[in-house]
């Protein structure tokens, strides 16, 4: 999208529409821009959600295991959760095949990894599309009685 595009949209003008962008951006609010890519027209691939519990919950442990997980660049989305599991790992590989040789490789390498269980995902049925900012910024109107 243009600055003017997006000044317009903003209800700016142009110069203090693009005056505001930069500030985002250097104050890391904005921090990248990425390209919306359509994995299947470049090739096969498939999606796992690896559900992850760890032998042990200190900080030197979870840290071993985070570090783990930034190093392997299949996996493209970590979060540590509450409940019966430590972490969700979101991984992309060319095959199952492929995750599970990936799998073997991770639990040979990190000992802590208690359990791991596997989900494919079957199909994506709503595509992230960024976070919703009007509802989560803007002022809560309240309900006239």
């Amino acid at each position: 999208m243009s600055n003017l595009e997006l000044a317009a949209k903003a209800g700016l003008s142009a110069s203090p529409c693009h005056s505001r962008h930069r500030a985002l951006e250097r104050s890391k609010v904005i921090q990248g821009y990425r390209a919306d890519v359509d994995l299947a027209k470049l090739t096969d691939y498939v999606e796992i959600l690896s559900f992850v519990t760890l032998h042990k919950h200190g900080r030197t442990q979870q840290g071993a295991f985070e570090r783990l997980i930034e190093q392997t660049p299949q996996a493209i989305a970590c979060y540590q959760i509450s409940g019966n599991f430590d972490y969700i790992v979101h991984f992309v590989c060319r095959s199952v095949g492929d995750y599970v040789e990936l799998h073997h490789r991770l639990i040979e390498d990190e000992p802590n990894i208690a359990s791991v269980t596997t989900n494919v995902i079957m199909a994506e049925t709503k595509k992230f599309a960024g976070y919703p900012l009007k509802e989560l910024v803007e002022p809560v109107e309240k309900e006239k009685d």
